[in-house]
């Protein structure tokens, strides 16, 4: 039996990070899992196959109107660039069966700053996580 289609657009997300929410900032966000695949092992048993384990790399890349106002995103990377800090993104907290949390720490960047004129200031960011994002629901 098959399902039938589901399909989504993304609306809205709560985004916090370092303890200040910048959804209303975020164009697009994306988890990367960059964890690389294990290399197989083998032995000279029946069920001798396996892989070897490998460490996890996750990251997290944004794309964000920039925000120089004091406490706002592009300020807040800044002042914070080299540092740890939590975040939390909540997907899709408008539709209750879908709402799903990931937490992490990830170790804050600061942005490349500049754009061309007469163009709405937008940065992009990827901020490396120490750890696989905790994926919750509500």
């Amino acid at each position: 039996m098959s399902s039938p289609l589901h399909h989504r657009k993304i609306k809205q997300i709560v985004f916090d990070l370092g303890g200040t929410t910048f959804q209303c900032q975020v164009e697009n966000f994306n988890f990367i899992n960059n964890t690389p695949d294990g290399a197989k092992i083998y032995s000279m048993c029946p069920d001798g196959v396996d892989l070897e384990e490998t460490d996890e790399d996750w990251a997290l890349s944004l794309r964000f109107f920039s925000d120089w106002r004091v406490s706002g995103i592009s300020d807040f990377l800044m002042l914070n660039d080299g540092t740890n800090a939590t975040l939390e993104l909540e997907h899709h907290p408008d539709i209750p069966a879908e709402h799903t949390i990931w937490s992490a720490v990830a170790r804050i960047k600061a942005p490349n700053v500049g754009g061309d004129v007469k163009v709405t200031e937008r940065q992009e960011v990827t901020l490396q996580l120490l750890e696989k994002p905790t994926y919750t629901r509500p």
